[in-house]
């Protein structure tokens, strides 16, 4: 007997040209969702009335599968599930979903306000959105893991910023949507041709997730149905 979890890790790092397509696919659809429930967001509704309206979304949209969270940004627990916290002007929508299609997910998190930003918050958005996309143009052949997240680091300590997070992002894998290589702190994993990562060097509320494919030259942005130049402003 022997463990060979480390050569199915590296067997499915790889994608052929069929998960390349349908990871296209599922990102896509789990954009659409964002796109139509984002604006039905009003003053007043609480996390577990939205939650389970994305959720149902998901499952009209054709995907087999999906779980996830959504919380407002004045909700001080992460990841804790969703309460009968209510959204109010000025509050973030925290989300990050996984929907799966055919054993392959849809992972994106996208950054939406109720009402118009204040200036603090607009320079928030434009820190995270600057030091995710560089993140992503990092995602080069032979980077490691271990080197996109010291660029993290370091991106946000030149805004007096310090980073806490684990992680700044994640394979995408056939069977689980978290998996090796896992861009963390110390990973010698060297960044391959044909990896999909899901990078999102985030903090708090401050969560852009995208999808992203490692190839020659520039790398390609698989999720790229929902526009994030801007702040998405539910009005």
């Amino acid at each position: 007997m022997a463990d060979i979890s480390r050569l199915m890790d590296e067997v499915r790092w790889i994608k052929t040209a069929g998960e390349i397509s349908l990871q296209k696919k599922v990102a896509d659809m789990l954009d659409e969702v964002y796109l139509e429930y984002f604006p039905t967001i009003r003053d007043g509704d609480s996390e577990r009335e939205v939650h389970p309206r994305i959720v149902a979304d998901c499952i009209r949209s054709g995907f087999d599968f999906v779980h996830g969270i959504l919380n407002s940004s004045s909700n001080m627990v992460m990841y804790g599930g969703e309460s009968d916290l209510r959204f109010r002007k000025g509050d973030f929508v925290r989300n990050d979903y996984v929907a799966y299609l055919k054993g392959y997910a849809g992972h994106q998190s996208r950054i939406a306000i109720l009402g118009p930003p204040n200036n603090k918050q607009k320079r928030g958005y434009e820190i995270t959105l600057d030091v995710h996309r560089k993140t992503i143009e990092k995602c080069r052949l032979g980077v490691t893991a271990g080197e996109l997240y010291e660029f993290v680091l370091n991106e946000f300590r030149k805004q007096n910023i310090d980073y806490t997070a684990t992680l700044v992002g994640h394979s995408m894998g056939p069977w689980f949507h978290q998996q090796e290589p896992v861009l963390r702190r110390n990973s010698d994993i060297v960044i391959e041709e044909g990896m999909i990562l899901a990078v999102e060097p985030q903090r708090h509320h401050w969560h852009i997730q995208d999808l992203v494919l490692v190839q020659r030259g520039d790398p390609r942005l698989l999720s790229n149905r929902f526009p994030t130049d801007q702040l998405f402003i539910i009005e």
